[in-house]
């Protein structure tokens, strides 16, 4: 796992808005509400429960929130398209997800939507958000996507039809032949002649 953003051109050296107008409290708040967007993602959290980044897959979602944030603290610029660039990417290369969908969009879009509310003094959507957390039960966990499963029960019916479709094959060609009467020939000198053409 890399220990910086993936698209290391989006960083610069210029203080941000959020660096320069915001206390620590509110910096703090702010990567709580990344944080609190990105364990909302289902693609993420499926990708997470189901490890496919690997024993370390929440280890990698910490610092993909923390990155998140840091783009929008260290580069004032910082837009959808560059979020969704680097979710996209996080998730192809980190969590071997190919996202055919909308949803890093969607998520870009909310977390400059928080931005904007926090450089407003807006920490609304956050306390929501944080609230909506603690309420949920500690010990509930979400269920490991049932796509690796559908995948695996997919492989191996294919599998089993492919044996089913060899087996049904093999038995078929040979008592076809045992089936088939061949009359002996007998030539004049009372040898038995061999008839290899009726066989084919």
């Amino acid at each position: 796992m890399s220990s910086s953003v993936p698209n290391e051109s989006l960083v610069s050296i210029n203080p941000s808005a959020l660096q320069t107008t915001l206390s620590t409290e509110s910096l703090k708040k702010w990567e709580l509400g990344v944080s609190l967007v990105l364990h909302n993602w289902s693609v993420l959290t499926d990708a997470v429960v189901a490890q496919w980044g690997g024993p370390d897959s929440d280890d990698k979602r910490d610092w993909l929130c923390g990155a998140i944030a840091d783009m929008f603290t260290e580069r004032e610029e910082t837009d959808e398209y560059d979020i969704e660039s680097v979710l996209v990417q996080v998730m192809g290369d980190e969590f071997q997800v190919n996202l055919e969908d909308d949803s890093a969009w969607g998520i870009a879009q909310k977390l400059v939507s928080l931005r904007n509310e926090v450089l407003e003094g807006n920490l609304f959507t956050i306390d929501e958000l944080h609230t909506k957390f603690l309420a949920k039960p500690k010990n509930q966990h979400p269920r490991v996507p049932q796509v690796t499963e559908v995948t695996e029960e997919a492989g191996s019916s294919e599998d089993e039809g492919d044996s089913d479709e060899e087996m049904s094959e093999a038995p078929s060609t040979g008592p076809a032949e045992t089936r088939q009467s061949v009359e002996p020939v007998i030539d004049e000198d009372g040898f038995e002649l061999v008839q290899k053409r009726r066989r084919k």
